[in-house]
């Protein structure tokens, strides 16, 4: 009778164990049980196969170890601990959503390839604080019970309890689970294949409808769950690859947009510019926009982690001060969004400087050691005009591979990085003195923004003096998450209607538009409040990616419920802004600023790859042939902005979300098939371009081939 009881424990025990883990899984594919996901619609056949993969999986690994042990008690201590690595696993796969918003996948692990110094560990301890604030401790709730049970079961007893081995029950086991993993697997392609076709979406695709446990267990054995879009979309030759890609090639004299069905050009004409434009007479060329920066230096800034919403909460908005006077002289974009994958802020300068979309689910810089990308890019077309191109970064020169993409793949001239401004005298423990009357130092493991933009106005003035036409492409580091090494400290008495109310990380990141404003102002005022503004010089500004915080502190902030594909909408937004300063003054108070010869606003929506189309016809860079795909930046041409990782769209009416049409805000607005079948073959030729090094040199020469 003893024996019986006990025999019945161990068998509760493991079917608790199959059920608890299996359960547990739902806390990386359900939204309700974490908001850091951005899911698909669940399914009855998807929740099925996920189940029956779970299972299968599981059920291995217990077939597995039961060979080898025979005693229950020892089989019940290696569930336990084989749940204790599943859930601790389950546990860093909701820490990484909580930083990347989408599933793990291998491909995506190239972006621990980067130096981690200076927010390892703060990162890391954000990680650990998720245990606590969203009560993640709860992922470990599997093992918390079945250690519960362990402890209070009769151990003696059940070590007592012998199993014989029987192959055939074995046998018919493995059997079993190859014919629930062939069922699992056959069913998950099927249903991929006719959801969202897209490597950046397998991952999360695949933890929802394939199942946790058998997603990563092929992971890591090396299965390969890549799409091969050009066999998919039937790209068969060349030929087929120009017809796809012209139907949305934009690098031509006219063109039907899809979302007006209005003919536009590649060559911008007033009649079809924002009407709020305004174009000084001293660089006008009559009607046409084309070329009207022709001949101009650029300095292109990068900004880290800048999201929009700063502007519009007025507690944020009313002190960037200088931000805004900026703004005032220059042509803004309003409804402007980033389009990173994986890569984030590497991303962000792939967007820009080729117009290209990254694949999402991984780091095309990394990507570059193992494929020689021949991209078109802006420093390249600078470089073909006589150009000094020269890209100037704090970080250290290897983070995301810059030392090789930077020089080989864009073609830039010169890398500055952070060991170069040491090897220049920069000492980063004793920081940068930014304000001498005060005796203030910015204290980080970089190079501290404030000596980068005195660094660009120095470097772009011995180029003037040279008579050296330059573009420099300036990238800022700081705020980055977790929004550490704020040269004004951490600060409660700035906006103490918040104290108690939101997180520290958020705290920190309103903290530091204080500083955001001052690197911004620094550009072009110095210290001693002197002008070091580039002469015949355009600055384009545009942020990478938001700050990814996802934790319902906007709420706060807003003092509104918001929806959580709002909240996605508002963390995809950031400023951008091109200002072209010209030879006269405006005063603010205690210093001046030099006129803007470009003003206006662009409220229509707009993305880093509209950038990079704008910014080459407004310099007539010498693109001949190539294909681009954004609309200027300027015009009134309906567009929509993709971001990569989460694969959620804006257009001018509304934002969706493509892994699940259905979720659209407002929820007033219906996402048609046609939008979205459109949408998504651009972003799987996009890939194809993105994937494979040879391509778009391919694309580009068909193009002229059969098109002319």
């Amino acid at each position: 009778m003893k024996t019986q009881n006990q025999l019945r424990i161990y068998f509760i025990y493991i079917g608790s164990f199959f059920i608890l883990n299996i359960l547990n899984t739902y806390m990386l594919t359900i939204q309700a049980f974490n908001r850091y996901i951005a899911p698909f619609k669940h399914t009855f056949a998807g929740e099925f196969n996920a189940l029956l993969g779970n299972f299968s999986v599981l059920f291995l690994f217990t077939l597995l170890a039961f060979l080898l042990i025979k005693k229950a008690k020892s089989r019940m201590l290696f569930l336990l601990i084989l749940t204790f690595i599943l859930n601790f696993y389950i546990f860093w796969m909701g820490v990484f959503n909580l930083f990347f918003g989408t599933a793990f996948s291998i491909p995506a692990s190239t972006i621990f390839n980067n130096p981690s110094d200076g927010f390892a560990m703060g990162t890391f301890l954000n990680a650990l604080l998720e245990l606590v604030t969203y009560a993640r401790i709860i992922v470990f709730w599997p093992f918390i019970i079945l250690l519960t049970l362990y402890i209070l079961s009769n151990r003696k007893a059940l070590s007592q309890i012998r199993f014989k081995l029987n192959i055939r029950k074995h046998v018919s086991g493995f059997l079993i689970v190859m014919l629930m993993s062939f069922i699992s697997i056959f069913s998950y392609y099927y249903q991929y294949k006719e959801t969202l076709p897209l490597n950046s979406a397998k991952s999360t695709f695949a933890v929802q409808n394939l199942g946790v446990y058998p997603y990563y267990l092929g992971e890591f054995i090396g299965q390969p769950f890549d799409l091969d879009l050009e066999k998919f979309l039937e790209l068969e030759d060349a030929d087929d690859l120009a017809a796809a890609y012209q139907e949305y090639n934009k690098n031509q004299t006219s063109y039907v947009n899809f979302f007006d069905s209005l003919t536009y050009s590649n060559r911008l004409s007033l009649n079809q510019a924002v009407d709020n434009i305004y174009i000084d007479p001293t660089i006008s060329n009559g009607e046409s926009l084309h070329g009207i920066l022709e001949g101009r230096n650029m300095v292109l800034v990068h900004l880290e982690s800048l999201n929009s919403f700063l502007l519009q909460h007025q507690d944020t908005n009313e002190r960037l001060i200088f931000m805004n006077q900026l703004l005032s002289e220059s042509f803004v974009f309003n409804n402007f969004y980033n389009n990173v994958g994986m890569g984030v802020s590497s991303d962000g300068e792939l967007s820009v400087l080729t117009g290209l979309y990254p694949m999402g689910d991984r780091t095309l810089y990394w990507e570059y050691k193992n494929i020689d990308y021949k991209l078109n890019s802006i420093p390249d077309y600078f470089n073909q005009l006589g150009y000094h191109t020269e890209a100037i970064h704090g970080d250290n020169q290897t983070f995301y591979n810059r030392d090789q993409v930077y020089p080989e793949m864009y073609g830039f001239d010169n890398f500055y990085s952070l060991e170069d401004f040491v090897e220049d005298g920069y000492d980063v423990k004793e920081g940068y003195l930014y304000d001498t009357a005060n005796n203030l130092r910015h204290i980080s493991p970089w190079t501290s923004d404030y000596h980068l933009a005195d660094y660009t106005f120095e470097f772009g003035t011995s180029l003037v003096n040279q008579g050296t036409p330059f573009m420099i492409f300036s990238l800022t580091m700081m705020p980055h998450t977790p929004y550490e090494y704020d040269p004004n400290g951490y600060r409660t008495d700035i906006y103490p209607q918040y104290n108690n109310l939101i997180s520290g990380l958020m705290m920190r990141y309103i903290n530091y538009v204080d500083y955001v404003d001052d690197v911004l102002k620094r550009f072009f005022i110095s210290e001693t409040g002197s002008d070091q503004t580039l002469d015949n010089t355009v600055y384009v500004f545009y942020s990478d990616h938001g700050s990814g915080i996802k934790n319902g502190d906007l709420d706060v902030l807003f003092d509104r419920d918001l929806s959580v594909l709002e909240t996605r909408q508002m963390l995809q937004q950031v400023p951008a802004w091109i200002y072209v300063p010209g030879n006269e003054y405006v005063s603010f108070g205690d210093y001046q600023i030099r006129k803007g010869l470009i003003t206006g606003e662009q409220d229509l929506v707009r993305s880093q790859v509209d950038l990079y189309r704008t910014l080459i016809e407004l310099f007539n860079l010498p693109v001949i042939h190539n294909a681009y795909y954004g609309v200027h930046g300027m015009s009134t041409e309906p567009t929509f902005a993709l971001d990569n990782r989460l694969l959620d769209v804006a257009l001018d009416d509304y934002f969706a979300s493509m892994r699940n049409p259905t979720k659209v805000f407002p929820k007033t607005e219906v996402m048609s098939d046609e939008t979205y079948q459109y949408i998504l073959r651009f972003k799987q030729l996009s890939d194809i371009i993105v994937s494979k090094g040879h391509i778009q040199k391919t694309i580009d020469d068909s193009i002229l081939r059969i098109y002319g």
